[in-house]
């Protein structure tokens, strides 16, 4: 093989790792857009403030719902 043609073959490898490392890179911030857009609203529909999901970033509720959740457990206790 001559050089040329080793040059080049390694400059296409190279492009098409670029290309797929690009190509991954815009599917992970695809699933973070859609993670955060599915955990930004209560089941009850209302939206999870930005404040409340930063301080507790596992919440699934909105306060309200959470504080009826949790109301609920006190009673039953």
């Amino acid at each position: 093989m001559s050089v040329s043609n080793r040059a080049f073959e390694l400059a296409d490898r190279r492009a098409e790792e670029e290309r797929a490392a690009g190509i991954r890179r815009v599917q992970q911030a695809i699933r973070a857009a859609i993670d955060v857009t599915a955990s930004s609203f209560c089941d009850c529909g209302e939206r999870i403030p930005d404040a409340r999901r930063q301080a507790v970033p596992t919440t699934t509720r909105c306060i309200d719902c959470e504080t009826f959740i949790e109301r609920q457990s006190r009673r039953r206790a």
